[in-house]
């Protein structure tokens, strides 16, 4: 009982601090525009008031004959790719991807919205290299965008832009037109500008009119700007 009490006091601390480095940090924004100090404050205070959820997160996990599974590899086993599975837990993604679903939702809004675009860009570099020395199967690939939830597609997504040879025109359409999230729309953009030339011409065709109908692709935004060097780019 001692130890289990030194723990949820150890753990509401890091809350605490982090609590007060996230107010810091958003004080900090509010009077100084571009400033990267107050954004690491901010990033650093989400993590620390979160961490104790992830901590917990990452404490459920399951020991099978075969060691420490986790729950998320078990899903993308279950959704069709059991190879990439194995792949993920092997290189610790999975573990990562894992914690950041959580974190995801709780830096929805907000001052923690640095903090949740830096998790975003991180989790698809990772994915990025792993797939970049490690052999992913192309199928099990566009399956698992298919049948995934918002952070497996994003994950996916990240997977193909490492390994290009990995998408298709259906995925890459997908993640443009019918995105569950805005991250995945900006990801997909991302990842047709690294396949452009290898698409079928009708793929580029469709990208090109998702891009012109979508009402979310903004001036003045990130994903704009990749949606306009797409639109430079021959059909």
């Amino acid at each position: 009982m001692g130890v289990k009490v030194a723990r949820q006091v150890a753990r509401s601390l890091i809350g605490v601090i982090g609590c007060g480095l996230l107010v810091l940090g958003a004080i900090k924004l509010a009077s100084a525009s571009n400033d990267t100090g107050s954004v690491v404050l901010v990033i650093a205070g989400a993590l620390l008031l979160v961490s104790p959820f992830i901590i917990d997160r990452v404490e459920r996990l399951s020991v099978s004959t075969g060691g420490l599974e986790l729950h998320l590899s078990r899903e993308i086993s279950g959704l069709g790719a059991p190879k990439m599975a194995r792949v993920l837990e092997r290189t610790d993604l999975a573990k990562f991807a894992e914690s950041y679903a959580f974190v995801h939702e709780e830096l929805n809004n907000g001052p923690y919205r640095p903090a949740k675009i830096h998790l975003q860009d991180l989790l698809v570099e990772r994915a990025a290299g792993i797939s970049a020395r490690e052999k992913i199967d192309a199928t099990e690939a566009r399956t698992l965008f298919r049948n995934g939830s918002p952070m497996i597609r994003v994950l996916t997504l990240g997977l193909m832009q490492g390994d290009p040879s990995l998408a298709d025109g259906t995925t890459v359409l997908s993640s443009i037109a019918d995105s569950r999230t805005a991250n995945e729309q900006f990801q997909g953009l991302k990842l047709a500008v690294l396949c452009w030339h290898n698409l079928a011409r009708t793929d580029r065709q469709a990208i090109r009119a998702a891009i012109e109908s979508s009402p979310y692709i903004r001036p003045g935004t990130d994903r704009q700007l990749l949606a306009a060097e797409l639109l430079d780019l021959p059909v």
